[in-house]
């Protein structure tokens, strides 16, 4: 193929094979993660009385559902379409929504972390209670607005001079040559999570020091564990378990953001290649990654899961027994009515 000939859908194809080894991830967390969420989202709803922790825990439930159906498909949009993304508009209102997304899902994650730390260190303090917790999830869901709001203004939408005469438009997670606006969100955004993940530290430090100082008391005073300690050790796992899988999620991805403008691409091989692409887009994990925490903790959970699972094999095969049946008899009726005629 001469360099006449070559198109910017050559260009897409061949980065598209580059690119395979992340699309092949981000289907995977695609598949993976929207039938998890729905059932976190079943199961916490139907199951589970009102509480606290269900309401902050259902609606990261939606935040993560939200960007599992439209988040991961635009990331691979984006890549397919690598140098042919038209439409300038939808880069910017996507973007803006993945960066919403990602900040209410955290904020709602630091939530549930502060209320397990309140309930904990200080259980005869007032508490987040079912009568504020929608004050306190409306201020996640505005100040992560008011955060990924300028970038309508910080568009990841931008024009490359592929070469060959031809000039490509593309939608990327870090931009060739980013603005120093850009450049200092990066920065301000990563200094922010680095912020978050040290004050989760910190939370379950303190929370694990006082629930280790709680046991060996009990054990002095061979007094046993009740049924909502137990409850209350298991939330606490849980959120524990989601703030970990946050942090090894979401670093990465900020970390690249500001050292890959540093690494030449021509240097590196196919494999660390895919392996950067990857790291910039593992925070992906961090939304479908919560049903195995929860199905790993929490017994109730894990239950209700297999019932929900188990009713609805039940229903099919009892859906398919009946149409068998329904059949049977109409052919039946219809044999009846040749031998009459």
């Amino acid at each position: 193929m001469t360099n006449s000939t070559i198109t910017i859908k050559d260009l897409d194809d061949e980065k598209f094979r580059k690119l395979l080894a992340p699309i092949v991830f981000l289907v995977i967390t695609l598949i993976i993660g929207i039938p998890g969420n729905l059932t976190v989202l079943i199961i916490y709803y139907k199951k589970y009385s009102k509480s606290v922790y269900r309401t902050i825990v259902w609606n990261l439930a939606v935040a993560d559902q939200i960007f599992c159906t439209i988040g991961i498909p635009f990331n691979i949009a984006r890549i397919v379409h690598y140098y042919s993304f038209e439409g300038e508009w939808a880069c910017v209102v996507f973007v803006v929504m993945l960066y919403f997304l990602l900040l209410y899902s955290t904020h709602l994650l630091v939530l549930l972390s502060i209320h397990r730390f309140w309930n904990i260190c200080f259980p005869l303090r007032q508490q987040i209670s079912l009568d504020n917790v929608n004050y306190w999830i409306i201020a996640c869901f505005s100040i992560s607005f008011i955060l990924s709001a300028p970038h309508f203004a910080l568009s990841k939408y931008e024009e490359i001079n592929v070469g060959y005469n031809l000039t490509g438009y593309s939608c990327a997670i870090s931009q060739s040559n980013p603005t120093i606006y850009s450049t200092a969100f990066s920065y301000g955004y990563l200094a922010l999570f680095i912020l978050y993940t040290v004050v989760l530290i910190c939370i379950y430090l303190l929370i694990g020091w006082k629930l280790y100082k709680q046991h060996k008391r009990r054990l002095e005073k061979q007094i046993t564990s009740s049924t909502q300690k137990a409850i209350s050790s298991k939330m606490t796992k849980i959120a524990f378990a989601i703030s970990m899988v946050f942090a090894v999620s979401y670093i990465p991805l900020f970390i690249l953001q500001i050292t890959t403008k540093t690494i030449e691409k021509d240097d590196v091989s196919t494999f660390q290649f895919a392996a950067l692409r990857i790291g910039e887009r593992l925070y992906v994990v961090n939304h479908v990654a919560n049903p195995f925490i929860y199905g790993i903790f929490d017994k109730r959970f894990k239950k209700h899961f297999k019932e929900l699972v188990t009713c609805g094999l039940i229903n099919g095969e009892t859906n398919s027994r009946t149409i068998e049946s329904t059949s049977a008899i109409e052919i039946h009726l219809e044999q009846s009515k040749n031998s009459v005629a």
